[in-house]
Parts: C-alpha cells; structure tokens; sequence
C-alpha cells in the first residue's frame, strides 16, 4: 500500500485550489462533497454522536462543498479518506497541521481528559489521538451501561446433561462408551466478539500510546474488567473478530455500544486507511467545531454562574414562555443578578466575527440576540466567538455594536457586544504550554463579562 498525500485544509475556509491536484482527488473529493453525511456516513464518526446535539449540521448537510475548483469547509474538523485521497480539517487557529492545540484542548475540556502530559502517537499526525480521545469517552459511555453480555453456544462433553446432545461429536468422542456426553447450550457470557473486539483495540493502543488509557481511574477500572472477562483472547485473530462485527448493534439496551463498536473498527483499521484503500468507502472522524466551542466555554462560564440552556435537550431552558406557553426560547448562556433579572444574554458562535464592519454578521444571529434580550429584559448581551490573538483587541469601543432601543421602545436599553475569546497563536513546545496560557485568557474573558 502506498503513502499517498494528505489534503490539508482549515475549517471555516474557502480558499484551498484543487485544479493543482491529480483527476483522481478531484474525483474523490468530488464525491464526498457531492454526498450528504447520511449516504456516505457508515464508517464516518461525528462527535458529538447525535445530530440532536449539533445546532448547524444534519444528516442532510455536506462535509465539504466544492464551488469554482476550491473546497469551501464549515465548522467540522477532523479527517476522512476515501479511495487513496486522505483529507485532514485543521482548526482554523493550528500553527501547523501537527500542532493543533486549540481543538486538543477543547477536547481535553470537554471530554474531561488529562491530556496535559500527552506524547503524540507514533504517526506523523495527531489523527490516531484524536481517535483515543473519542475511544476513551465512548468506552466510558458503554461500560457504565454494565458489561457487554450475548448468548454463546458452548460445547460441553460430560455426564451432566442439560442441553441439545450433539451426535456427531457424541460418536467421534465417546465411542467406545465412556459415560460422557457430547451436548451444546446456549449461555449468556461475557467472553464474545464485542468484548473481543475491545480487547483487541485496547491491546493496540497500548502498542502506540499508553499514556491516555491509563491517565483515567474509571478507564483503567473498566479495561480490568474487559481483560478478566476475555480470557479466550488471541493476539492473532484480530482480523476474524474484526469480521464478526461488522454488523451493527440494534438493541437498545446496549445503544451506547454502537458509537464504540464503530470506533474500535476504525482503530484496528488506522494502518489500512491511512495508506489508502480502494474499497469506495469514505472513513473518517469528525469533530463538529460549533458544539465543542460551546460545551468548551461551559467548562469555565458555569463556574461564574453562568446558566448554560442546553436547547437540544431542553434543560436548564428559561423560564419565560412565549405564545400562550407554546415555546421558550433557549440562550446558550446567560447570568441572572441576585433579584432573578438577566445582567446579560450571550450567544456562542464558532465563527468569524472579527471584521469592524458589524453587518457581516449573519441576519438570523441578530435576530436571535435581540430576540433574546428583548424576551429576557436582558441589560447587556452579545456574541462570543473565537479570535485569533493577531487579530484581538477587547477593549469597550472595539467590542460595542449598539444599544437596543428604538421610537417605538425605549424602555429597553440593552448594551450589544461582540465579545472575544482570544486564541493564541504562540510557538508553543507543547500543549500544556498552550493550557497555561489558555487559563490566563479565560480569566481575562471573565474579568471583561464583568
């Protein structure tokens, strides 16, 4: 298999030119930008795992667009292959490709992760981590369901008989009569291929990157009770149990071992689909940049009281109704004053806002910011965004847009901003460099909200 050249792009950008590329990426990148996700998403993981969760994308949505010979990306990042053609979406605020801090930390946040002290993998790029990281959480998302269990025909040959008698074996093993019998049972067992099939994975990230599955209690508790329930493990049949499951996971008791099926496959096949593969199945992991960027600001806005809404799953929704009760309108965040009035509204958006001219901003976000300050009688509101620091200036005159209040309403005189997470953009030897100073802003960011 030959290493073939890796298309590397940033989110939210639409100047990469693919006229310099063979016919052959143009064709592949061609069809993965002419297909929605659900008709190409089999062996494509998106983080977060439910499009319930993701504010700008669906099933129906691309991964790319392709107009006038360049690609046009959105808010995902992460990497897809497909017949030869790798393709990897930096954040727009990486360095360089192999130092993307910013959305290794978001991740490391969001996920709760102690990659601080993280050595990258083997490769040459920090896929293979990215796929740990999603490993790690859907591990602990299914084994806190309980173990894995499935029905498994057993062969027994004694004389306690309790189940259908296997003839043949009867006569191959027990002629002349020796008082067993051959007979078979169906049991529930803990030893079958979706716990083979964990075993394997965690056997070969270990093989690469030790560090991450044993930086987490819970992770190295949960990989003990893997290891002591599989003891017919083989190193050797990886590629039979591989086989075995393909199929997906239906029942709905085990609803989170699906999500870690699909990435244990996509693990033990990293060496295959790195080097290409010509089987028209387009792989990938993707990482949606608008959801981790507001679960990421949560992380430190909830410790200042910050209410975060959570709309998809309507908890912690305002308690304002509108229409005769029949919606409320959900905020990404927003912070009450000690006699309950909203001191101010901020809606998150993974976008660039950075430009002086403020009617760039997209109609449907203005609209929402003052429909939420008006319905939350709101004292001060705006965006907060991600900038990168060449770009920062967070001062009163740089960030106000405006009061709202007009001729027909002046009893609402609420200021709106356009507030900046500033995104270093430092030559940082590691990520735990970039955490330090990462902390330090977030503290700034807060010490300007108030």
């Amino acid at each position: 298999m030959s290493n073939s050249k890796i298309i590397k792009l940033k989110d939210n950008n639409n100047k990469y030119d693919v006229s310099q590329l063979s016919e052959i990426d143009k064709n592949n990148i061609q069809y993965i930008a002419s297909h929605s996700i659900e008709n190409i998403s089999d062996n494509i993981l998106i983080f977060p795992n439910s499009f319930d969760e993701i504010k700008d994308l669906n099933e129906k949505s691309t991964i790319f667009n392709l107009y006038d010979n360049k690609i046009h990306t959105n808010n995902l990042m992460g990497f897809i292959s497909y017949n030869n053609t790798q393709i990897k979406i930096s954040s727009r605020f990486a360095l360089d490709d192999n130092k993307d801090y910013f959305l290794h930390y978001m991740l490391m946040k969001v996920l709760s992760l102690n990659i601080i002290n993280l050595e990258h993998s083997a490769y040459n790029d920090d896929s293979f981590d990215f796929l740990i990281y999603i490993f790690a959480i859907f591990f602990k998302s299914a084994l806190r369901q309980g173990l894995f269990k499935q029905y498994k025909l057993i062969k027994h040959n004694d004389s306690n008989v309790k189940g259908a008698i296997d003839i043949n074996r009867y006569i191959k093993n027990n002629i002349p009569f020796n008082g067993k019998i051959s007979y078979n049972t169906r049991e529930y067992s803990y030893d079958n291929n979706i716990t083979q099939l964990i075993r394997h994975t965690i056997e070969y990230i270990n093989t690469k990157n030790r560090y991450i599955l044993n930086s987490d209690n819970e992770i190295k508790d949960y990989t003990h009770q893997i290891f002591y329930s599989t003891s017919s493990y083989e190193k050797n049949k990886r590629e039979s149990i591989i086989n075995k499951n393909l199929k997906k996971l239906l029942h709905p008791y085990y609803y989170e071992y699906e999500p870690l099926r699909r990435i244990c496959i996509q693990i033990l096949r990293y060496e295959k689909l790195k080097y290409g593969s010509n089987d028209n199945t387009v792989y990938g992991l993707l990482f949606d940049g608008a959801y981790l960027f507001e679960e990421y600001l949560n992380t430190f806005l909830s410790k200042e009281k910050f209410i975060h809404t959570e709309s998809r799953n309507t908890k912690n929704g305002n308690s304002i109704k509108l229409l005769n009760n029949a919606w409320r309108v959900y905020p990404d965040f927003y912070k009450l004053s000690d006699g309950n009035e909203c001191n101010i509204v901020l809606d998150a958006k993974y976008k660039r806002l950075n430009k002086e001219d403020n009617e760039n901003i997209d109609r449907n976000d203005k609209h929402q910011i003052v429909s939420y300050s008006f319905t939350l009688n709101a004292k001060k509101a705006g965006f907060i965004y991600p900038l990168e620091e060449n770009d920062f200036k967070q001062n009163t005159e740089n960030t106000y847009i405006g009061n709202l209040n007009n001729e027909y309403n002046n009893n609402i005189n609420c200021e709106i901003h356009k507030f900046a997470l500033k995104i270093p953009n430092q030559n940082f030897n590691n990520i735990k460099e970039f955490a330090e100073e990462m902390k330090k802003i977030e503290d700034e960011l807060i010490g300007y909200l108030k």
